[in-house]
């Protein structure tokens, strides 16, 4: 990922003699022969040097962005996979599009390629959330039949279960590093997908005194510590 965002970077300065080489190999065809030949180019060879830059970076991008998704689907842990798309895409969105090294990138990437970029983000956030934080707030949802106490009781060891799988995750799987800000927006969004759904179950159904003896064994956090808790995963 590092290389391919150099790489790309480095365009703009010889953009004059990429735009020639790929020009004369046809646009597209560095996908195997895929590509049809562009036409003759317009005036000094800017116009038809310029799509077809755009397109080859356009394709450099949309193919490690694929390439990600397929690495994280090959390995056995869906939640550390996760995680690194979430991190690559990031990078690779901050790196090109937000605050690109060389700024002259800018002008080489048309409006497929930018909402190529933000929209992987997102779609790598989701999937982060999903599988990551999903099977928290499935660990309280309410289920058909069961008695209140017993269900409770489970219901609180499956939750605190979960978040001590995920808060071992984030100590060795570092999310965003190196984007501060980044790392701040997704905080605030676990806490507010996670926290509110806990005090409300705490209040609904989760009640100490409805627990029996010995609460403490089931619920081992307040929900104002658990929310302590989440915002050092981004620590």
């Amino acid at each position: 990922m590092v290389q391919t965002v150099k790489y790309l970077q480095k365009i703009p300065e010889v953009k004059g003699a990429v735009g020639s080489a790929l020009v004369a190999l046809g646009d597209g065809n560095w996908k195997m022969g895929e590509g049809v030949q562009v036409g003759k180019a317009g005036k000094g060879g800017e116009t038809d040097e310029q799509a077809v830059i755009e397109h080859f970076i356009h394709d450099v991008v949309a193919t490690t962005l694929s390439s990600l998704t397929t690495i994280a689907k090959a390995g056995k842990r869906p939640a550390f996979g996760a995680i690194f798309v979430l991190n690559n895409a990031s990078y690779m969105l901050h790196q090109i599009l937000v605050s690109p090294a060389n700024v002259g990138l800018l002008d080489l990437l048309p409006k497929a390629t930018q909402d190529l970029l933000n929209s992987s983000f997102r779609t790598a956030k989701a999937g982060y959330f999903d599988a990551n934080f999903y099977p928290l707030m499935q660990a309280l949802a309410d289920e058909p039949g069961g008695k209140a106490k017993a269900a409770a009781k489970e219901k609180y060891t499956r939750f605190f279960d979960v978040l001590e799988e995920v808060r071992e995750r984030h100590r060795v799987a570092r999310v965003l590093e190196g984007n501060e800000e980044g790392r701040e927006v997704i905080r605030e969004e676990v806490v507010k997908l996670v926290v509110p759904s806990l005090r409300q179950f705490t209040a609904n159904k989760g009640k100490e005194k409805e627990i029996g003896k010995n609460p403490q064994k089931y619920i081992k956090m307040t929900p104002d510590e658990v929310e302590t808790q989440i915002r050092s995963f981004f620590r």
